[in-house]
This record gives C-alpha cells, sequence and structure tokens, in this order.
C-alpha cells in the first residue's frame, strides 16, 4: 500500500469537517512548499538515511583555530563550580 493510498483509505474513516480540514493542511503544506518542485504521484522518493555525524566530526575544522587558549575548559576549576546542584 503506497502513502497516497494509505491515507486515503485513512481520511475516508473521518467525518467530513475532519476530511476538509486535512484537505486544507495538505493544500497548506503544497503552498508552504512554494517554488520547489513538488513531487507527482509515484515519484515520491525514498529517503535514505544519512550516516551519524558526531559533533566533533562537525567542529574538528575549528580545532587549534585560536592560539594562547586551555585545550579544554576542564583546566579551568572554577568553569564548573556548583555545576548541576
Amino acid at each position: 500500500m503506497t502513502i497516497l493510498e494509505k491515507a486515503m483509505s485513512t481520511m475516508q474513516q473521518l467525518p467530513i469537517d475532519k476530511q476538509q480540514e486535512a484537505l486544507n493542511f495538505i493544500e497548506f503544506l503544497v503552498f508552504k512548499l512554494g517554488d520547489r518542485q513538488i513531487a507527482k504521484v509515484g515519484e515520491v522518493p525514498l529517503m535514505e538515511e544519512e550516516p551519524a555525524v558526531s559533533c566533533y566530526d562537525l567542529t574538528k575544522k575549528w580545532i587549534g583555530i585560536a592560539d594562547d587558549l586551555p585545550e579544554d575548559l576542564s583546566v579551568n576549576q572554577k568553569y564548573m563550580e556548583g555545576y548541576g546542584e
């Protein structure tokens, strides 16, 4: 069963006023997409999972960018004072 078929069968179970509300929401989503390309029925691409990326991987290009700073904040003992209290 496609997403469209499932949505239609589910909508048929709703009262008319709720069907209209669902249609209004779908039309809003289409409007919100604006000039972006709307996929035609049957052309909906499958979403591929992206590999997990760590915070380190995202920020490693900035490591060492500043001079004369401690390597990490743990050298400043006052930094963690009262944390978690």
